[in-house]
């Protein structure tokens, strides 16, 4: 185990090293100083000197500084809600993933789970390790033909962790003999995450089956985890009976039957992989749901609908040109940004959000991310005032802001003391695309 003050060392000596001739705010950032960080980005901005690489590069220090410093359970978390930005910091995870400890496991996780190191670049030098950590990142890679036992081995680990890697390595090596481990993890393992990986897995390898008897069978299946399934295990499902060869080996049947009956979310997702299989009665049936349920189902729905088929572009007009006072307005916002992949229809969802966006609660802000996803500047004080109010909300609005140009405004949460708005702010920014 790599001690954290021998970490901190190492930290010590490359921002020495590196510090010579790097701009103020990145060595304030590197350095831990959030007070002079605040001060000097607080200078820039009254002078228009901050730009979207500033900010970027501020970020990138803030999250390589505050990586050095993670530890336990508590880094460990930390270190997972860094996987959405872990390419832009790739560097620092892979010096932090050559320690020993589990934060050093967790680093070589996140460099597998993002997809930026291979699934097997850690699978060698631990295979057999004995901490549950390192054998997790090492099972995620044992997708060869040849280690099919060793996965039905660690299918059935007592860590989760490494259950869960077992699975998806499972998907990955697409062979027909991992349908018993497939199976088994789907039906009976502990964990629902875990199941619901399995449902993916098999749908990956239904291609590999036997065709006939072996597809049908693996229908049934799925029909009898239906009825023990909780929404996430339905919505697997759902989308796994889509997959062709299992559509034409009963999965239509099955989803058809799933549209007769009002099962909530579960019908919402059965309709959907019946209208990506070319059903035209799922495309009818989302089209009802997002008209016909409570709030969440219908946002749901209408998440899923196709703005660009003229029937559903109706349901979403139809929706904002509702006066009824039942409608919940989150639907209104969810239904705006669906109609914003329509060019014909954009206008109509432009004025609809800018109305919903003059709203004091959560609808506005999510009007405004919304505006801001479709570059409407209009947008930019409603998310500046509610970058202030702390909220669970303030890391979207961060985002927001870095996609209508303006990364600056975010140097609060940047230079904050805190060390999770500070890394949430900084993985906001690393993660969202150039404004």
């Amino acid at each position: 185990m790599v001690p954290v003050r021998k970490r901190l060392l190492c930290s010590v000596v490359m921002i020495v090293a590196l510090g010579c001739g790097r701009a103020p705010a990145v060595r304030h950032a590197h350095n831990g100083d959030f007070p002079a960080l605040k001060k000097e980005l607080d200078d820039r901005a009254a002078k228009n000197d901050l730009d979207d690489g500033d900010i970027r590069a501020v970020s990138r220090a803030i999250l390589e500084h505050d990586l050095q410093r993670f530890a336990g359970d508590e880094g460990v978390r930390r270190l997972l809600a860094l996987t959405t930005c872990a390419k832009p910091i790739s560097s620092a995870l892979e010096s932090t993933a050559k320690g020993d400890d589990d934060i050093a496991a967790t680093a070589a996780w996140v460099l597998v789970d993002s997809g930026v190191a291979d699934p097997d670049a850690f699978t060698d030098a631990h295979r057999d390790d004995k901490r549950p950590r390192w054998r997790a990142v090492a099972t995620r890679g044992l997708f060869d033909s040849g280690e099919a036992a060793l996965r039905a081995e660690r299918a059935i680990d007592d860590d989760e962790h490494v259950r869960r890697a077992a699975v998806a390595a499972a998907g990955d090596a697409g062979c027909a003999s991992d349908f018993p481990l497939l199976l088994e993890a789907a039906r009976r393992d502990p964990i629902a995450i875990v199941q619901v990986d399995a449902v993916r897995a098999l749908a990956k390898i239904a291609p590999k089956l036997d065709e006939g008897s072996p597809r049908a069978d693996l229908v049934d299946r799925f029909n009898d985890l239906w009825s023990g399934g909780d929404e996430a295990m339905r919505g697997a499902i759902a989308r796994a009976l889509a997959v062709p060869v299992l559509f034409d080996a009963g999965g239509r049947q099955l989803l058809d039957r799933v549209l007769g009956r009002d099962e909530g979310h579960a019908t919402v997702d059965a309709a959907s992989a019946m209208m990506g299989a070319g059903g035209q009665n799922g495309a009818l049936m989302l089209a009802r749901l997002a008209n016909e349920h409570d709030p969440a189902v219908r946002a749901h729905a209408i998440r899923l609908l196709d703005a660009r088929r003229p029937e559903h572009a109706e349901v979403l007009l139809g929706i904002l040109a509702s006066k009824s006072p039942a409608d919940d307005p989150s639907v209104k916002v969810v239904a705006a940004e669906a109609l914003l992949h329509a060019p014909t229809h954009t206008p109509k969802a432009i004025e609809a959000l800018l109305g919903l966006m003059a709203r004091p609660d959560k609808v506005g802000t999510d009007a405004a991310v919304a505006l801001a996803g479709a570059g409407d500047a209009r947008a930019k004080p409603r998310l500046i005032a509610d970058l202030s109010t702390p909220s669970s909300l303030r890391f979207r609005v961060a985002s927001a802001l870095v996609r209508l140009g303006a990364p600056g405004e975010v140097r609060p949460l940047l230079a904050s003391t805190d060390i999770d708005v500070r890394d949430g702010a900084a993985c906001a920014v690393l993660s969202t695309p150039k404004g």
